[in-house]
């Protein structure tokens, strides 16, 4: 039981996976806690024991309070956020609130897309290599739960909503992706955004830093780099004649890498890169690479039907991983791609696929609130009622060769509960066509 938090009174902002566990942890220090969630009628679980207060709290709810932990979902400018700012109470997260307790050697990878991706990969190569390590955070199990483990690693999947309010998380390596306009609904312009990614790197030892994007680099000190990227080099990761190398030396053949398209190399080298800073021999950690199974929803194959590809990229909520989706497929394909795309952009503008669509895309399939944005940057689209409506008319235009790419470049709430949902109604439309050919 931890002393300082004993004689605190905390309030945890939301009851999701992220507020419920850090309910769970305070309460095992000791910690007097109460819950605050802005949903009016949401449904307390029965397992919680704690005071509970929905909707707008009185005007003295933050009288006495020392520390609001505030779930990934709710912003720092909220109305009671505020207030209890002004209240004088300290607000961090739930990750924050973890690096002051955690003694586990961690890594952090952030990004605007491929995180999950990442994330397990690197999980999994160092399971192989024979650590007792999770994956927790934004995937895997919440961060606070892994306190009371016996590990050897923490793998950590971070938004850039858990790390604007973190700012003591020690790491051993961490690693930024990419950066392309996402969530700025949330925050407003893209340099708070990447000022949120770059957080990552504040107490950071070493970094793993993509060759082909500036941005991905620390603007805080590190100790050390290791640069990997598509091109051939001697000194880090690289590409050449088909193989991933390191220092020039090739660890992984990429005609059988279990990830589909040329930006997941991307992703395998920042796994392995991560995997190094623990000691793992590159070639021992490639070679696990091909032991591994993607993540669902991540530019997935669902079905072949008569010579044509179904790919699942449900995953793609921004334009940014829609992007590397159509160049990492082109580069693999001789046949057309059809891409059925839409949703809610988020605020963003879809206007920086165009490019991209006009380059490798024969027609799209817009669906969704902001269907209206595709059909604008291309007279090659149409605007559909429904995605099983698309994959059918899809279907009808594909041939053998071709692939027809869910990707939709957009967040799945104004249609579907969430992107695995969306994914999902993706495959069964497609299995329909299965059972009808």
């Amino acid at each position: 039981m931890n002393k300082a938090l004993r004689t605190q009174s905390v309030v945890v902002a939301g009851l999701g996976m992220t507020g419920q566990a850090s309910v769970r942890f305070l309460v095992r220090q000791g910690a007097q806690v109460k819950v605050w969630d802005s949903r009016e009628h949401y449904a307390v679980p029965e397992s919680l024991t704690v005071p509970v207060c929905l909707g707008v709290p009185e005007d003295n709810y933050f009288d006495g309070v020392d520390l609001l932990v505030i779930s990934p979902g709710i912003a720092p400018a909220h109305p009671v956020i505020s207030k209890a700012r002004e209240a004088g109470v300290e607000v961090i997260g739930d990750v924050e609130l973890f690096a002051r307790f955690n003694k586990t050697p961690t890594i952090g990878i952030t990004g605007s897309n491929g995180k999950t991706t990442v994330t397990l990969l690197t999980t999994h190569i160092l399971k192989i290599a024979g650590f007792n390590v999770v994956a927790a955070g934004n995937v895997g199990l919440a961060v606070l739960d892994t306190l009371d483990m016996d590990l050897d690693v923490v793998v950590l999947e971070l938004s850039s909503f858990q790390l604007e309010s973190t700012t003591t998380l020690q790491l051993e390596a961490g690693c930024i992706l990419n950066l392309s306009d996402d969530h700025l609904d949330r925050h407003r312009t893209m340099a708070a955004y990447l000022d949120a990614k770059q957080r990552l790197f504040m107490h950071c030892k070493l970094a793993a830093v993509w060759r082909g994007q500036d941005e991905t680099r620390p603007t805080y000190p590190v100790k050390s780099t290791i640069e990997y990227g598509l091109d051939a080099s001697d000194k880090a990761f690289g590409v050449r004649d088909g193989w991933i190398t390191y220092q020039d030396e090739p660890v992984f053949d990429t005609a059988r890498s279990p990830l589909v398209g040329t930006h997941n190399l991307l992703n395998i080298q920042a796994a392995l890169a991560l995997a190094t800073v623990l000691g793992v021999n590159p070639k021992v950690a490639a070679q696990a690479v091909y032991q591994f199974e993607p993540a669902p929803h991540r530019c997935v194959d669902v079905a072949t039907i008569g010579g044509v590809r179904f790919i699942d990229d449900s995953k793609a909520t921004n334009a940014g991983a829609t992007q590397a989706a159509l160049q990492g497929l082109a580069a693999t394909t001789q046949g057309r791609i059809f891409l059925i795309a839409g949703g809610d952009a988020k605020g963003a503008d879809l206007g920086v696929l165009a490019p991209y669509i006009k380059s490798y895309v024969s027609f799209v399939f817009a669906i969704g609130k902001d269907a209206k944005q595709f059909s604008d940057m291309t007279p090659h689209a149409r605007q559909l009622n429904s995605l099983p409506e698309a994959v059918n008319t899809a279907a009808n235009e594909a041939v053998a060769g071709d692939i027809v790419l869910l990707s939709p470049a957009c967040a799945s709430f104004d249609m579907f509960d969430n992107y695995m949902h969306r994914g999902k109604v993706f495959a069964d439309a497609v299995h329909k066509l299965e059972v009808a050919c």
